[in-house]
């Protein structure tokens, strides 16, 4: 735990949080707000210690009343400097192993309790949803090889900033983590903000946590993306020869043909599969405000 320029010393704890986990309400808060690594940081305690003669260093710990996500803003006091020192500490690989092992903590805390419904709610929500949206034990979809190997290229373009794969394969989502991973690392930002990545809303066998990544799983549907492969469930509306690509993706991947299109170009890829790729200008697609669930 280090100490501020300030002279206050602090630390980290998930402690509050794995009190919680029975909590019906922190649950279903927790459900709703955290939805990958990205966002642990809304659980995260930080911790404030003071010296005491008959307390070790660094001495007794107390909750500080705020979460990781409070720092930069209002709700936190400290100075800038404080702030900067403690953002450095964090980002070392020791702390960031232990963050990841804290949020697999935490969810594996969740999975294997059991929540009390208020009675308020007795008879209305006897139980909760309990299925997790990682290793959830479902079978994979299968794809092609060529399919496979296309994402593959496709993912290492610029014109490919977030990709939505509403399937359940563990080959491709390695593929999607080991870039999103890359380009972390080589832009600084963070995973999500890096290379968007969204998956099905049955949530996925594998665990991207495990690879170093993130994924958003949306409750219901899907969501969009510069790369889309389109269940086979989507459907799309065309319009004899006025058909046009949607400004929701930039490239759409799908195993059926729409014959030619309006502003994309088409490529047959095998299996049934085919490429549509919009022939507009490059523009970045918001992601979650294009959203479809």
């Amino acid at each position: 735990m280090p100490k501020l320029p300030s002279g206050r010393t602090v630390g980290l704890s998930i402690a509050p949080a794995l009190a919680k986990v029975d909590n019906f309400f922190f649950r279903a808060v927790f459900k709703m707000q955290v939805e990958s690594f990205e966002d642990f940081d809304l659980v995260v305690s930080i911790v404030y210690f003071r010296q005491k003669e008959d307390v070790p260093y660094p001495g007794d710990e107390y909750l500080s009343g705020i979460t990781l996500s409070a720092l930069g803003t209002e709700r936190c006091d400290w100075s800038a400097e404080d702030i900067e020192a403690f953002r450095e500490w964090l980002a070392g690989d020791a702390n960031q192993k232990w963050l990841h092992t804290a949020y697999n903590e935490l969810l594996e805390a969740i999975k294997n309790s059991k929540p009390q419904v208020p009675e308020s709610l007795d008879g209305i929500l006897d139980d909760e949803d309990d299925c997790p949206v990682f290793n959830t034990g479902e079978k994979e979809d299968e794809l092609p090889e060529s399919v496979i190997a296309l994402i593959g290229e496709l993912i290492k373009r610029d014109t490919v900033q977030s990709v939505s794969f509403p399937f359940n394969n563990s080959k491709v989502w390695r593929l999607l983590i080991d870039e999103q991973v890359r380009r972390a690392k080589q832009t600084g930002l963070p995973l999500q903000k890096a290379f968007t990545l969204s998956g099905p809303d049955g949530g996925l066998s594998c665990d991207p946590s495990e690879w170093g990544g993130a994924v958003h799983i949306p409750y219901e549907g899907v969501c969009e993306g510069d790369l889309f492969i389109a269940p086979l469930w989507r459907n799309f509306i065309r319009e004899n020869n006025s058909a046009t690509l949607s400004t929701s993706y930039h490239y759409l991947l799908l195993q059926r043909d729409l014959g030619e299109l309006n502003c994309a170009t088409r490529r047959i890829i095998g299996d049934g599969w085919v490429l549509y790729e919009s022939t507009r200008p490059y523009v970045k697609v918001d992601v979650f405000g294009s959203r479809t669930d």
